[in-house]
């Protein structure tokens, strides 16, 4: 098998901005491990957030670290006065030390406006991910930052089955990687953790479980009498030890969890342990059950599988345990995955799992890798049950272990994975493909061809357009006429893509492109138009081939 298409192949001396959360980071080890892999010299620097600085430490392959102190910043510019000036300092320093640097490649893993307009300001030659034009404005140069975008655009969401680990380092041009996410254990750690086990007490001999309640945001937080139940039952029909894993900050979760087991085979482990040392426990431990948190991302990175489970706003396929044979419960719910930003009164998702079921998968994977669920487990209608793996591309997926109850949306969601991966990456599914004649009485593929023949009609407007530019007798009306049909035009493509959200990630990725033409040379500006509506009117014509491949 080739290898996939790549922009910036060779690096030298690589800055990777990543200054946002643990569990960022953690998902970053893959295309970090990547980068070293193919380029064996490269020397790698990971720009953090002071507060994230020390995740980086137990993390492999980094070479060094460069803490932003955002928070002192922060209050520098609250103090007002001589604050403003410390902070600009501060901010002045840094950048000289990194442009005394010279990196020749950054990967910006953060979409923030302030990270873009520094490695603007720093110059780096090739780059992937976000940076900026000199007004500032942000600019997405790989079109996998721009996948990045447009699948966490909306309703984009529900047809995305590209882990974002995958998306980052494809972003980053690396094809060898790990399936698996990296950390460091060492042994003083261990040894902290086995005794601090010894000291729990258990008088069960089981399977030793941890267990994270607690949760970024609290749509996304199942409720502690759950946990009680679930917890039970682990404890009394399965013979388990079970720890609470933590921060202080969630004692306030866990402390009536362990109230409410009442029993001496639930330990709390919540706000004892530095991040090495949960790293030392979740390798102890057999299993880790937890939502999509900081220390599922740890748990697949010391080789410990997890079941976790992914409510409100999180999304398996986008952020699932980047390695094999974990498993990703999806409630099935009209309005998930919700929007991260919004809160929720009522978190309906939360019941579509009892602790019964719970109980029952988290038995199921102590027994091993599970192939199968027992026929009547689990309702497809109200839950999806998913296996992670990796295909034969080495992108991560999930394996429905039963039923998926809407087949229209897996079938884009299928047809978008297999377009993204032979179009960004290279890797064409044309052998599998089989050209059907266009079912007109399907609205959506309908509107598909319409999207094909505004691609084409694009670019007879950019011919025009170039025409005129190049004749100095063309009159202003006609520019301004052609110009302003292009315009109508890209709304219109827009439309359709909310019309038919089945087609918003292919219009979405026209939208962005759109947006990130640069320079201001008219004949320049005017080709780089061309291009981007060939690939609407190309992609157009492929997703349909896919999803009647799939239908």
């Amino acid at each position: 098998m080739s290898g996939m298409k790549k922009r910036h192949p060779h690096k030298e001396n690589i800055l990777l901005v990543n200054i946002t959360r643990l569990g960022d980071m953690l998902q970053a080890t893959p295309t970090i491990a990547g980068m070293k892999m193919e380029n064996p010299n490269a020397k790698v620097t990971v720009l953090v957030e002071k507060q994230f600085s020390d995740i980086c430490n137990i993390l492999p392959y980094i070479d060094e670290v460069v803490a932003l102190d955002l928070g002192m910043t922060v209050r520098s510019l609250a103090r007002e006065g001589e604050g403003i000036v410390d902070a600009f300092e501060h901010i002045s320093e840094s950048i000289e030390d990194l442009k005394r640097r010279k990196f020749d490649y950054c990967l910006n893993m953060s979409s923030s406006a302030y990270t873009a307009i520094l490695l603007n300001v720093l110059g780096i030659p090739k780059s992937g991910g976000w940076t900026s034009d000199d007004e500032g404005y942000r600019v997405i140069e790989s079109e996998w930052a721009r996948l990045f975008a447009t699948s966490v655009f909306h309703s984009n969401r529900r047809y995305n089955s590209l882990n974002l680990v995958d998306v980052f380092r494809c972003s980053a041009d690396v094809d060898l990687h790990p399936n698996n996410l990296m950390m460091k254990v060492d042994n003083e750690s261990v040894e902290y953790c086995n005794k601090m086990i010894a000291d729990f007490g258990f008088t069960n001999t089981g399977p030793l479980i941890a267990v994270q309640a607690g949760a970024s945001q609290g749509k996304r937080q199942w409720l502690p009498h759950k946990f009680v139940e679930f917890i039970n039952i682990l404890v009394n029909k399965y013979n388990a030890r079970v720890v609470l894993t933590g921060t202080k900050k969630e004692l306030e979760i866990v402390d009536p969890i362990k109230q409410g087991c009442n029993s001496p085979n639930v330990a709390v482990a919540a706000g004892r342990t530095s991040l090495p040392q949960l790293a030392a426990l979740l390798k102890l431990s057999t299993l880790l059950v937890t939502g999509d948190t900081g220390p599922m991302h740890m748990s697949v990175a010391v080789g410990t599988p997890v079941v976790a489970m992914f409510l409100a706003s999180a999304f398996g396929f986008e952020t699932g345990p980047y390695s094999e044979g974990n498993i990703v419960l999806q409630p099935v719910i009209g309005c998930g995955p919700c929007n991260p930003n919004k809160g929720c009164a009522k978190p309906d998702c939360h019941e579509t799992i009892t602790p019964t079921i719970l109980a029952e998968i988290t038995a199921l994977r102590l027994n091993g890798d599970i192939k199968k669920l027992p026929e009547g487990l689990v309702d497809p209608r109200h839950l999806t049950v998913y296996r992670t793996y990796f295909d034969n591309f080495g992108f991560y997926d999930m394996q429905p272990l039963n039923s998926e109850p809407d087949p229209k949306m897996v079938q884009f969601r299928t047809a978008y994975r297999k377009l993204w991966l032979d179009e960004l990456a290279g890797f064409g599914s044309e052998g599998e493909a089989r050209q059907k004649s266009l079912k007109l009485h399907d609205p959506i593929e309908g509107a598909l061809g319409q999207i094909a023949a505004m691609a084409e009609q694009g670019m007879g407007m950019i011919k025009e357009l170039s025409q005129l530019i190049a004749d100095p007798r063309a009159p202003g009306t006609e520019l301004r006429r052609v110009n302003d049909a292009i315009q109508q035009l890209d709304i219109e493509v827009e439309k359709i893509g909310y019309h038919y959200p089945e087609l918003g990630p292919v219009t979405r990725m026209f939208v962005f492109a759109k947006e990130n033409i640069s320079g201001s040379e008219v004949l320049s500006l005017a080709s780089q138009m061309k291009a981007i509506y060939t690939d609407l009117g190309r992609r157009s014509k492929k997703l349909t081939q896919y999803y009647q491949m799939v239908n």
